[in-house]
């Protein structure tokens, strides 16, 4: 685990794309877009109360 973590560090540092690189982003781009969405939802009801 650690040795692939190092590995995607290095790439990353090469500017090399992977499948694991390209999926890690994915990932984090989707987390964002969830809070960000999360955050709406809640402002608006609240704001409705």
């Amino acid at each position: 685990m650690i040795k692939n973590i190092k590995k995607i560090q290095g790439d990353i540092k090469k500017k090399k794309a992977t499948k694991a690189t390209n999926g890690m982003q994915l990932i984090v781009n989707g987390l964002s877009l969830l809070k960000k969405g999360l955050a709406l939802v809640t402002s608006e009801i609240f704001r409705k109360k």
